[in-house]
């Protein structure tokens, strides 16, 4: 039986199994760690569910995941013989999405977007594809047409202002996105993305002491698990940039890098973070050697070129040269397919690795020389303004060094 869920859209499952997805859809939206024990509670929850669930696996970028997101997808798709076309618009973005194609998921989203423009989650993962796919003028349009159909009654509408004010600042339009960043703040102290969206612009904007309170000033949601530690990353490249190295390397133990984690944004975090920090003459420490193990284990899957060009970095600087070897080994052979991250990698991903692990050797010129040709496809890899100052960082360093020792 097709009945709606709390945005209007239609759904083909039993109202518990509906209060499922719309709590896994609320926690993916809001970035809450809750995410992952309700995400085994769509298992049993119907075809949509399971085509929900198994897109939150492929996510994680994880050879097992991936496997188990692309076997999930499928068989909701055989099974689902009664359900909404909105609903089939989501198995195949679940499908295509397994697979890589991550233009046909786009497409897909687009399609069900059309049809009910309340569509949280297909407006969500949308969206989070566009940006990490460098799409930014998309986004933009995406989320004026979608202010079209929302209203303040809608559960969790506050949350479209955070996510408009990332899609303008991407775009350099800083006064809106701070104005919309702020507002959605006021309206919902939490909105991660709100809060971090007024913190890109205080970075892009130079305004480092000011970011630095920003960030202090919400300093309860930036102790929680997930996203929050991206949160502490821009406040500790607010505090390298005025040489406030002490407070960053605390921020780096503090909230930056969880022990052990192998999440792709905590781990891409620290990277960047040490690297910002030894191209000024700080010394990290061992905070290396704390990388090697999780960006290793992250070999196998190349699904995102931004995350292996870090990884490349880390495992050498590490000392952990074979690693890093067999990740662009790993990551020319990736280049070889056909979808879309294969694209990416063939076009700017294998190179930029190349260099990275040159970099990391201290081979200078060697590492300029895979840098420079393809400077202007970084965006490819996706990333934010801010994230990805990364790259241009460690060429100038790798330039920089290469003159000196000309």
């Amino acid at each position: 039986m097709t009945r709606t869920d709390q945005w209007g859209c239609p759904i083909t499952a039993e109202p518990d199994d509906i209060t499922a997805i719309e709590q896994v859809v609320g926690d993916y939206l809001t970035m809450s760690p809750t995410i992952a024990t309700r995400m085994p509670t769509l298992l049993d929850a119907g075809p949509l569910a399971q085509a929900t669930l198994a897109m939150l696996l492929t996510q994680s970028h994880r050879p097992a995941q991936v496997a188990q997101a692309r076997e999930l997808a499928a068989g909701a798709q055989r099974d689902a013989t009664e359900v909404s076309q909105r609903e089939r618009h989501h198995l195949d973005a679940a499908v295509a999405w397994a697979d890589g194609r991550i233009g046909d998921v786009v497409d897909a989203f687009g399609a069900a977007l059309a049809e009910h423009p309340t569509d949280l989650f297909a407006l969500r993962a949308r969206y989070l594809l566009l940006f990490s796919s460098g799409r930014v003028p998309e986004m933009v349009a995406m989320l004026a047409d979608a202010r079209q159909h929302w209203n303040n009654d809608l559960p969790l509408a506050s949350y479209l202002d955070g996510m408009e004010a990332f899609a303008w600042e991407e775009s350099g339009e800083y006064r809106r996105a701070e104005e919309l960043g702020r507002w959605g703040v006021e309206q919902e102290a939490g909105d991660l993305w709100a809060i971090h969206s007024v913190a890109h612009v205080m970075e892009m904007e130079a305004r480092r002491d000011e970011g630095v309170a920003w960030l202090d000033g919400h300093a309860g949601v930036m102790g929680g698990p997930g996203f929050a530690g991206h949160l502490w990353w821009h406040r500790a490249i607010q505090l390298w940039a005025i040489g406030r190295f002490d407070e960053a390397l605390a921020a780096f133990d503090d909230g930056v890098y969880p022990p052990r984690s192998e999440e792709g944004l905590d781990l891409t975090n620290a990277i960047s973070l040490l690297a910002r920090l030894e191209s000024l003459g700080v010394d990290v420490g061992d905070r290396w050697s704390e990388l090697a193990d999780p960006a290793a284990s992250r070999v196998g899957q190349h699904t995102q070129p931004f995350n292996d060009t870090h990884y490349a970095l880390a495992l050498t600087r590490a000392g952990r040269l074979d690693d890093g070897r067999r990740l662009i080994e790993g990551m020319r052979a990736w280049s070889q397919g056909d979808d879309s991250a294969a694209a990416v990698l063939r076009t700017v991903g294998v190179s930029v690795a190349e260099g990275m692990l040159a970099f990391g050797l201290g081979h200078w010129q060697q590492a300029v020389d895979k840098f420079d040709p393809v400077a202007d496809d970084v965006w490819r890899l996706g990333g934010s303004n801010a994230q990805r100052l990364f790259y241009t960082i460690v060429a100038d360093t790798a330039r920089d060094q290469a003159g000196a020792t000309a």
